[in-house]
């Protein structure tokens, strides 16, 4: 099912750092300052592109197949580094390793070090940073540590603790 969603994150009165931007650090100092006294809520879009539900990886990637699906996830990560980067404001939380690690791999350094700075400001997250989303109905314990090992290796080989998850994500529990 690729899709992409925007998807209440968190809804409440954050405590979040009032540091400026530009002093930030990954993650968790990353996000918008917030307002006291109010209800804030923060949207944020994400992504949940299944590698290799109904097509195969590049089927998905490329935007083949589109009778089957529509998707073409390497356009997905294009408009999203984009868009982050002309809006400081605006964040993003990515979710399959395998997709952007396809994505990563064509682009040119300009690209890279822009993601990077995206990534160490917190505008661009990982979450959950397995190589895929494990479908807990069908796999072995085996094979989802070995995923999440190879996933989180990439992210953290590339983009240093900020590439890091802090959230856990799971969209399709059964």
């Amino acid at each position: 099912m690729l899709t992409l969603y925007a998807l209440t994150l968190c809804v409440g009165v954050a405590v979040v750092s009032a540091s400026p931007f530009d002093q930030r650090q990954c993650p968790y100092d990353s996000c918008n300052q917030v307002k006291e006294g109010v209800l804030n809520v923060h949207i944020v879009p994400h992504t949940h592109d299944d590698v290799g539900w109904l097509k195969t990886v590049d089927q998905y990637y490329y935007g083949s197949r589109n009778n089957i699906q529509k998707a073409g996830v390497q356009y997905i990560l294009d408009s999203v580094v984009k868009e982050l980067w002309e809006d400081p404001k605006r964040r993003f939380i990515y979710v399959e390793t395998a997709f952007f690690w396809k994505w990563w791999n064509k682009q040119k350094d300009a690209t890279q070090q822009k993601v990077k700075t995206l990534v160490k400001e917190g505008r661009l997250q990982f979450i959950g940073g397995a190589w895929s989303m494990n479908d807990e109905a069908t796999t072995h314990y085996q094979s989802t540590i070995d995923q999440f090992t190879w996933g989180l290796r990439k992210l953290k080989d590339t983009f240093g603790q900020c590439g890091i998850p802090t959230v856990g994500w799971q969209i399709d529990p059964l």
